[in-house]
């Protein structure tokens, strides 16, 4: 097997998870070197069946990753640019979150409270921003931290934590932190940003797990390894666990 056939497998693969089925993938990857061929080099180049290749030029053209010209009274095909994948995946990911809302406001009733679990860094960090992001405006996150800055440092190494700030402050955002002694220098820092306020809760902070207080759910962040985040879903919950946390505020010190 050549080299360029092992790469085109490879990408086909990736085309694969971006919605494209096999067929497709190679009709598309055939087109990609050339501007205005016929379906009878197509056809020679991928290997496909005529009827084959004729339907997935046809799902590409729906897709806005193809396009033809009539020349001569025959169509002549192109690719357009790869730039289009980018916005099948933005296309995907609307259409996600309106079925979603629309699930969840049709079965609400019904689920009053949900579990999720994610599971890695790069899993965490995404749920941190799409919690974030639903997070209303002009709102406060409550934290009741760990002895360890693995949330802060996770966030840097993924090279996202100057981001979650940046949104942060876009929505007006604030954070109150319940931390331990060993953190107060570093919370004296954030504090500076105008989005934090801290208070110090002795002989607090000697696990691995913190837990976030959101708008409607709370967060259960567990630093081991790998860092395991678990989201609890449900206003009356988050709410209870407010009241919790409002109790220990009172208790803490500056």
């Amino acid at each position: 097997m050549s080299k360029n056939t092992d790469e085109n497998t490879v990408i086909e693969t990736r085309l694969a998870g971006l919605g494209l089925s096999e067929k497709e993938s190679r009709v598309y990857l055939s087109l990609l070197p050339y501007r205005d061929i016929g379906t009878s080099k197509i056809i020679r180049m991928t290997g496909l069946h005529g009827q084959f290749v004729y339907d997935a030029l046809a799902k590409l053209e729906e897709k806005g990753l193809a396009r033809h010209v009539v020349q001569n009274g025959r169509k002549k095909f192109s690719a357009n640019t790869p730039n289009r994948l980018l916005s099948l995946i933005e296309e995907k990911k609307l259409a996600a979150n309106a079925l979603a809302k629309e699930l969840q406001s049709r079965y609400a009733g019904e689920r009053e409270q949900d579990v999720e679990i994610f599971q890695g860094d790069s899993s965490f960090v995404a749920q941190q921003f799409e919690l974030l992001k639903r997070q209303p405006n002009d709102t406060v996150i409550d934290v009741i931290a760990s002895e360890t800055e693995r949330y802060q440092t996770t966030l840097e190494a993924e090279g996202a934590w100057d981001e979650y700030l940046r949104i942060s402050r876009e929505k007006n955002i604030k954070t109150r932190y319940l931390g331990g002694e060993a953190q107060h220098e570093r919370l004296q820092m954030l504090e500076k940003t105008g989005h934090w306020s801290f208070r110090i809760l002795p002989g607090h902070a000697t696990g691995l797990m913190n837990t976030d207080i959101w708008h409607d759910n709370i967060t259960l962040n567990i630093f081991g390894d790998p860092v395991l985040c678990i989201t609890v879903t449900g206003k009356t919950i988050a709410d209870g666990y407010r009241e919790f946390f409002n109790a220990l505020w009172n208790l803490s010190k500056k």
